[in-house]
């Protein structure tokens, strides 16, 4: 059973590592076509085409639109001002992430709190009556990592680092049976 979770565990970070598409990476294609005097000004320009290399038929244009979509005002959220977030700073629905990968891993108090998690959770293991073992506990520690990761940037502070603290705690009694 602690195996199937484990690699369950692994394989839902890798499928959220691969599949989390990094921010500004879309090229974008600028419209070459310009408004002639006597042409057309509802030509756009497009990047369809069919297998074979032909452009594709009109009514394919008119279904899905402009191909890549047009970059228009509003449509892209920009980054979050790095200065503007604090510790209790929470993100709304609509607000870009709180933090990058780089911040969060180079945060003194995220890598801090879950430091001291993971080595509560080595002594609590090696202590003889605690009743916690490494099969148990890794898996649990590795969850609540990456849900604190996820939390830590994405949603706030306080959450990403409340689960380590009541690690901490539970492993510090256990250990002091």
């Amino acid at each position: 059973m602690e195996t199937r979770f484990c690699l369950a565990l692994i394989v839902g970070f890798i499928s959220f590592f691969l599949s989390t598409p990094a921010t500004n990476c879309q090229e974008t294609i600028p419209n070459p076509v310009h408004p002639m005097p006597n042409g057309s000004s509802t030509v756009q320009a497009t990047t369809c085409t069919e297998n074979d290399g032909k452009p594709c038929p009109r009514w394919v244009h008119e279904l899905i639109g402009q191909y890549p979509p047009s970059q228009e005002p509003g449509e892209f959220e920009t980054p979050r001002d790095p200065h503007s977030v604090r510790f209790w700073t929470y993100r709304g629905t609509q607000d870009p992430p709180l933090r990058t990968n780089r911040e969060v891993f180079h945060s003194k108090i995220f890598l801090a709190s879950h430091i001291g998690g993971a080595i509560a959770m080595i002594v609590a293991s090696r202590t003889r009556n605690s009743g916690e073992h490494w099969r148990s506990a890794t898996p649990v520690v590795a969850g609540l990592f990456a849900m604190d990761y996820v939390q830590f940037r994405f949603v706030g502070a306080p959450n990403g680092i409340a689960a380590p603290v009541c690690e901490m705690i539970h492993y510090s009694r256990a250990s002091s049976k």
